[in-house]
This record gives structure tokens, sequence and C-alpha cells, in this order.
């Protein structure tokens, strides 16, 4: 998102065109194909072009030569994004555009044959997407601190009259895009639960939902939506009914399974937003690298009671977004990379492992406390997503003294998950820590 917020600056003080580079890299969603990310956009260096005027630009043979053998060595496609300078400037592409591009579209294809090559122009308020050489249009969404669609329809339908006070809130524009979302919530216990159902009445329009396990009865107390019919039953199932009892027109995709088997995890890559509501440390592992490598935002939350002695010595609660130019959970020391390693063994593994710590002690949990910070995670989900006011993207919740604190965490340089020498926006180049097979006896 500052890559492009960049352009943007430049397209609205620079009154000649600037040009910008890219790697382009895949994403498959589910086994097929889907979104492609933009990796290392950046405006190209002055001695770069050939010709530099308000209406064209053009750069050198050398440069472009060397735009090839970067992607080559990379194994990525080539992004190639320029600007139309100006506050009235034409939005989309001109025929000078169209000339030139073609002309690039055999340069690079020719070269390059097997990868994805996108050209785009940026205005100081926008942006289009296409294959490059005229080809079909794309969607195009800026990730990080706050999500933003470029391919906003221009006339926008009446929203439903149940939605009448959120409209009033947050405008037309930010409920057109909650009933166009498709978002996560992985792990529907005491948190996750809560947020389905946030999410089902705030008018989200597809929900999936994962979870590997069942009711019991100690789930009761906390689990919103369950009743003791339910004991017993997947959890996706419960929540599932709970948020289409809700919403009728919600679309629910229902997933019994553990985001650390690789084929569930595919299955996020086809969402737009992700809730982590797991205290599964692998899971958290798998669900903070998505959120940099394929740019699908994330919000991941814990509550925490701690008892001595009998009395309630702290009760906290944090929620933090991971998305890119936000401190990860690497960066925050969330991830304990041991108990990863033992969560992603399988059984027949763990009982091989002389080091392997048998199941953890059930933690105390309370259904209102779990609420509070929910809440605080869906307020932050609409911060990001419908441009609702608020600016914390880390939150931190102390339940003795009712307060909420925010924190600002910087990417760690160099950071393997959330810098550019780690895993952001490698699309499918890298490799995410899943199991390969669902590993059971």
């Amino acid at each position: 998102m500052d890559d492009l917020a960049r352009l943007h600056e430049l397209a609205a003080k620079h009154e000649t065109e600037t040009c910008a580079v890219g790697l382009v890299r895949s994403a498959l969603a589910d086994g097929r194909p889907g979104r492609c990310v933009v990796q290392a956009l950046e405006p190209v260096p002055e001695a770069a072009y050939q010709v530099r005027t308000p209406t064209r630009a053009s750069l050198t043979p050398e440069f472009m030569l060397d735009v090839v053998n970067r992607a080559r060595a990379a194994g990525a496609g080539i992004a190639l994004l320029h600007t139309h300078p100006g506050p009235v400037a034409l939005e989309g592409f001109s025929v000078v555009d169209d000339a030139g591009e073609m002309l690039l579209s055999a340069y690079f294809n020719g070269r390059l044959p097997e990868q994805t090559h996108i050209a785009g122009v940026v205005t100081a308020s926008n942006l289009h997407l296409r294959m490059l050489g005229c080809g079909a249009p794309l969607g195009a969404v800026g990730v990080g601190a706050e999500v933003r669609y470029y391919d906003e329809p221009s006339s926008l339908q009446p929203a439903d009259q149940r939605y009448d006070r959120q409209v009033r809130a947050f405008g037309q524009v930010g409920q057109t895009r909650l009933r166009a979302a498709r978002v996560a919530v992985v792990g529907l216990g005491g948190t996750g639960a809560f947020v389905a159902h946030e999410l089902a009445h705030l008018g989200v329009g597809q929900l999936l939902l994962v979870d590997h396990d069942t009711v019991d009865t100690s789930n009761l107390n906390r689990l919103m939506g369950a009743t003791p019919a339910d004991v017993d039953q997947p959890k996706v199932d419960v929540a599932s009914k709970s948020v289409s009892a809700i919403n009728p027109r919600i679309r629910v995709e229902a997933v019994v399974g553990d985001v650390v088997d690789a084929a569930i995890a595919a299955k996020l890559l086809a969402v737009d937003f992700i809730f982590g509501c797991t205290d599964s440390m692998a899971s958290r592992a798998v669900i903070n690298q998505i959120a940099y490598q394929y740019l699908i935002p994330v919000i991941d939350m814990g509550v925490a009671i701690h008892v001595h002695d009998g009395h309630v010595a702290s009760v906290t609660g944090r929620v933090q977004m991971l998305s890119p130019g936000l401190g990860c959970l690497v960066c925050a020391d969330g991830l304990d990379g041991q108990q990863v390693r033992w969560e992603l063994m399988s059984p027949a593994q763990r009982r091989a492992d002389p080091y392997f710590v048998n199941a953890s002690v059930p933690q105390p949990a309370v259904m209102p406390l779990n609420g509070v910070v929910t809440s605080a995670a869906v307020a932050m989900f609409l911060s990001a997503f419908t441009g609702y006011p608020g600016d914390a993207r880390l939150l931190h919740y102390d339940g003795l003294r009712g307060s909420m604190r925010p924190q600002i965490l910087p990417p760690r340089h160099r950071c393997i998950v959330c810098s550019g020498e780690g895993a952001l926006a490698r699309g499918d180049a890298w490799s995410l820590p899943v199991r390969k097979e669902h590993a059971h006896d």
C-alpha cells in the first residue's frame, strides 16, 4: 500500500509521467488460479527514461533488459505501471498507452512466456490494471493498514433496510463492500463464534468457517449460539446454522479441518479477509504468513485469564491486524517456534518425540471478556475495510483496569515473514508452514 501511495502522490504532484516496475507472483486459491500479488513495486530511476513528458514515457532498452533478467531470476512476471499526472488526468488507458503496450507485450511474453505480465495506470486517486497487451481488465486492491478497492461499482444499489443504521455510520459504499466480501473465521470457539455472529449481523456476504473440533459441554458457557443439543456436533456446523438464522442471505462454507493441513490452508487464499481465532501456535503461524505472503489481511486475537491462589490475577486481551506495513506475529514475539513444530507433527511423530509436551491444561474462559476483545477486533475490521474511523491496528486490553491501549508495531528489519527479504508478496513462490498431507494415525 505504501508503494501505491507513493505513485498516487507522484501522479498528483509531478507534471510528467512516472513509471514503476514490480514483480508479479501467482496465487492459487483452493487449487485454482486466483489472485496475483505484486512485489517490490518501485518507481524507475531517472536515468532509465528515454522519453518523459506529461503524456508519454518510454524506458531505455538496457533498463527493460535488466527488468526481464531480474524477473527471470526471481521466477516472476512483470508489472509495469505508469502515472497519468494532474488533478483531472485521464482515468484509464489512452490510445498512446495501447500502442506502446502491444510492443511491450511482445517483448516480455517473448522472453518470459510462462509468466503473467500486468499493465497499470495510476492517477492521483485511482488505479487501473489489465493483462499486459491491452488484455482483460483486472480488479485492483491495495492492502496495508487499510484495504482499498479500486474497482467498486459507480452506481450503488440501496441497502437492505435492516442495515440503515450502519449506512448512516459508514455509508453505502462501506455496506456494499461488506455485502461483496468473503471473510474467513478460523477457530469457532469462544472468540470465533462471537466474530461469526457479528459479521452476520453486519451483512457480510460470504463466510468461510474453519475448525476441526466439536462442541463439548464445557464449551456451552462461552460458545455463542450453541445449546446442549449441539454437544458432539462440529463447531462450524453450529456456527453455520446460527449465522444463517441471523442472515438467511449469507453464503456459508463450513469446513471441518485444521489450517495446518495444506488443503485446508489453500481455501483461505480465496477470501478477502481472515479472522484468526485460534490458540494453536501452528495455525497462527500459517495464518500470519498468509497475511504477508498472499496479501490477505488478518486480524489475530486472544484473551487470557490468569488465576493465582484462587483469585483472578490478570485479564488480558490482544487484537492485532496483520498486513503489509504492519509488524507480524514474529515481530511481536507472539509465536513459539518449538510449539509450532510440535503442533505440526503427526500423532505418531509426537509420541516418538521425547520432548513433546502432552495436551495443555484447559484455561479459564468467560463469555463477556471474549465479547469485549472480539468486538474490538470486528471494529478494527470495519475501520480497515470500510473506512470507519479508527487508526489502531494493535490493541491491548486490561480487564482489571477496564482499559484498551493502542500500540504501534513497525515491521522488524529483514523479518522472515513480513519484510521484502522474507515472505512478503512471494505468493506461490514460497511454501507455507503446513503439513503437506493430513497427518493422522
